[in-house]
């Protein structure tokens, strides 16, 4: 296939003329200087999730009178930044009584002094039920792979609709303005950044990675974005590419069907067509959908190719309208698997000849021949995968971020 190649940002010129006395010949004024349609391009993101019913240990899923640190990788750089808040899963009002943000370290520690985040001019803000908010734009130049620290105190009862994420969750008070917060926790919990923008002289293009828990990075090395679209991203910023690749992966996603979060057909416009610079998405999903039929209880719920493949031509075609290429990755080996069935690998199969083969999508990133162990080609190859001949570990997803990096751009 041939090389992605990102459109350059289109420029907006506009001549404005203004007509002298009637009869009188008009008077040319100058043209206004071209400036680019947006500045703003995503660095960072999430995608919105309502928390599990049942708690895990060492999870937080609320917070009141307290501080709490979430911290992010950014994947692309720029002269400032801001942030995107989230309350689109939400049937009530969230108030966030002050915010800052610091570059930090890869274990989490803040590095120099917390900058204020004003929302309108103003240190607090109430994000309306349904809605996301932006932050004003934040004077702080970063570049691709630093990290931050965003520190949000939370006056009252809140439990955000957030990603579960890592966060550090302080003692009772407003902790925001500190370089050092004592008694902190690291705790897992929602996250109320769901993506960071970075500004730069130039729109710069902006990769989508939309899918299920292997899109995500389950089972990969917690909190070291080790997932595939992170490694992909860090292997384009090692050669000094100005791209950004953003994980809106959910675990337990789906295509077709709502199950720990909703279907890819109800979130693509919110998660991937409003990322600010998305230029291309890149869809793997599909394998919870195939498997789910073979657990107890969900034999209703059987997919079939056809059902499958017009799930992927909704997503085309609406990337398609917004001028975004889409690339499909062919879905990975399951047998083994919880819920690996025989139907369901035929399914698998031809799913996948149709990615390849039908021409519908911008490319194809082949994952499954990668991954596949060439001795029994269902099963990934041992040592790819994380145990459970679903997931792939570490050494899986640099295997798919190598593989996603040569499809797209010929990388070695």
């Amino acid at each position: 296939m041939k090389n992605f190649r990102a459109a350059l940002p289109l420029a907006v010129i506009a001549a404005v003329l203004t007509a002298g006395p009637v009869l009188a010949a008009p008077k040319p004024k100058p043209a206004v200087a071209a400036t680019p349609l947006s500045t703003w391009s995503a660095a960072w993101g999430t995608a919105p999730l309502q928390s599990v019913a049942v708690a895990r240990p060492n999870e937080v899923r609320s917070f009141s009178d307290v501080t709490a640190r979430q911290i992010v990788r950014l994947n692309l750089g720029g002269d400032a930044i801001r942030l995107r808040l989230t309350n689109e899963l939400s049937e009530r009002s969230l108030k966030v009584g002050a915010m800052t943000v610091a570059l930090a370290s890869a274990d989490g520690k803040i590095l120099g002094t917390p900058i204020a985040i004003t929302f309108g001019g103003k240190p607090e803000a109430s994000i309306p039920p349904g809605a996301p908010l932006l932050s004003d734009p934040i004077a702080l130049p970063v570049k691709a792979m630093d990290r931050l620290s965003v520190s949000t105190f939370y006056v009252e009862p809140t439990a955000p609709a957030g990603h579960r994420v890592r966060l550090f969750v302080s003692p009772q008070g407003n902790h925001t303005g500190k370089s050092e917060i004592a008694g902190e926790q690291a705790l897992r919990g929602p996250g109320l950044i769901s993506g960071v923008e970075v500004r730069g002289g130039s729109q710069r293009p902006v990769i989508v990675a939309i899918g299920d828990s292997i899109t995500e990075g389950a089972r990969s090395t917690p909190d070291a974005d080790l997932g595939w679209p992170e490694q992909l991203a860090a292997r384009l910023a090692a050669r000094g590419v100005d791209m950004s690749v953003v994980n809106v992966g959910i675990s337990g996603g789906r295509l077709l069907r709502e199950v720990s979060g909703p279907s890819a057909l109800t979130r693509f416009d919110r998660d991937v067509l409003s990322t600010s610079g998305v230029s291309s998405v890149v869809l793997l999903e599909g394998i919870n959908d195939i498997g789910r039929a073979a657990q107890p209880g969900y034999a209703s719920e059987a997919v079939s190719a056809d059902d499958l493949i017009a799930g992927y031509r909704q997503l085309i075609a609406r990337a398609h309208a917004r001028g975004v290429k889409i690339y499909a990755g062919t879905l990975l080996p399951f047998e083994g698997a919880m819920y690996f069935h025989a139907a369901g690998e035929a399914t698998r199969q031809a799913v996948n000849a149709w990615i390849r083969t039908s021409g519908e999508v911008d490319g194809v990133i082949d994952f499954e021949a990668a991954m596949k162990d060439p001795a029994k080609p269902t099963r990934m190859l041992e040592g790819l995968h994380s145990g459970d001949f679903l997931h792939p570990g570490d050494a899986g997803y640099a295997r798919m971020a190598e593989t996603a990096d040569k499809a797209l751009f010929g990388g070695r």
